[in-house]
């Protein structure tokens, strides 16, 4: 059934004009589409001068140490503008992988949803014509680079619901080290309502028991063998937390080992729009563990045959080449 439906899944219509939002339809996609959409975007823009002078050693060093940083102004206003309307359009026309974890009689809304450069032009230039590849690698201090995906999380003003305690990695069907994620700000977000870090928790090196941020207990039942995650709450001056305020443009960079959480938001702090794009290096491979996203995909239809083990070469994850032309 998956194999059926990520031929349908892939297959890709013509890429219309950056400023626009075109919605790429699970229904009417193929893999020879996948593979043209990657081919057709080899036209990349992010430069390592230009990506030098955002992150330095510095950045590179410090998130080695503590899993986890903020970068300001990485991106350029026009990036905010086109993805906080593919943003808006997401929200009113959710994919398959779409979550909102706010439960019925609850305040305030949390939209979460993945693979949008799938489906919104914003986001695939994003991808592909941004620095954010580039930015991964430099602080991956990889040789190559590729997406893993791209999610995007909503919460509105008065949202009670929290993000639980977690690591990533624990929760994807990856083996390897370089494993990172840039959350990019679309709005003003205070502190109160920024992520959360445990600091230096990457090199816990922690694959924990996983839920669903919804409530669904049956989504990621087959971890259930694994350790509970730490209780932060009680830890109180064991661990140190990272947090910080941020503008639109700003950036979190973190470690997909890297514990974190996120509080709910009060009304008057206004919105909370992130888009997360997640990445990874020439050193990981494929690991579909049992109770991982990797089972939720294919029900979804998004399959990237591959066997346990093998370098992560598949169309739903592309690699991403870096020229010497720029578009900040």
């Amino acid at each position: 059934m998956a194999g059926g439906r990520v031929r349908d899944l892939l297959r890709i219509l013509p890429v219309v004009a950056a400023s626009s939002l075109h919605q790429f339809s699970p229904a009417t996609m193929s893999r020879r589409g996948m593979a043209s959409l990657c081919a057709s975007s080899q036209r990349f823009f992010s430069s390592a001068s230009r990506v030098s002078s955002l992150i330095t050693e510095e950045h590179v060093r410090k998130f080695e140490e503590d899993g986890a940083i903020v970068v300001r102004q990485l991106f350029a206003p026009s990036w905010l503008e086109d993805l906080r309307a593919a943003a808006e359009e997401n929200m009113k026309n959710p994919g398959v992988l779409c979550d909102e974890h706010v439960q019925r009689g609850e305040p305030g809304r949390f939209h979460d949803d993945q693979f949008l450069w799938l489906r919104h032009e914003p986001m695939r230039r994003f991808i592909f014509e941004s620095p954010a590849a580039e930015i991964a690698k430099h602080m991956m201090r990889g040789k190559q680079v590729q997406l893993f995906y791209d999610q995007l999380f909503v919460k509105e003003p008065g949202t009670q619901r929290t993000t639980p305690w977690h690591n990533d990695h624990s929760y994807w069907q990856l083996q390897g080290n370089q494993v990172i994620s840039l959350w990019l700000a679309l709005d003003p977000v205070p502190k109160s309502a920024c992520l959360k870090y445990v600091k230096g928790s990457h090199k816990w090196k922690l694959l924990h028991k996983i839920s669903s941020f919804s409530g669904d207990q049956e989504r990621y039942r087959e971890s259930a063998g694994l350790p509970e995650i730490p209780d932060i709450d009680s830890m109180g001056n064991e661990v140190e937390l990272l947090s910080w305020d941020m503008e639109p443009g700003d950036c979190l960079v973190h470690h997909s080992f890297m514990v974190h959480g996120a509080p709910g938001i009060s009304s008057e702090s206004g919105r909370r729009r992130g888009y997360a794009t997640r990445w990874f290096g020439e050193t990981v491979h494929f690991d579909p563990r049992p109770g991982t996203m990797h089972f939720v995909w294919l029900k979804a239809g998004l399959d990237p045959h591959l066997n346990p083990g093998d370098p992560l070469h598949s169309e739903l994850f592309p690699r991403i080449s870096i020229t010497t032309e720029v578009q900040v």
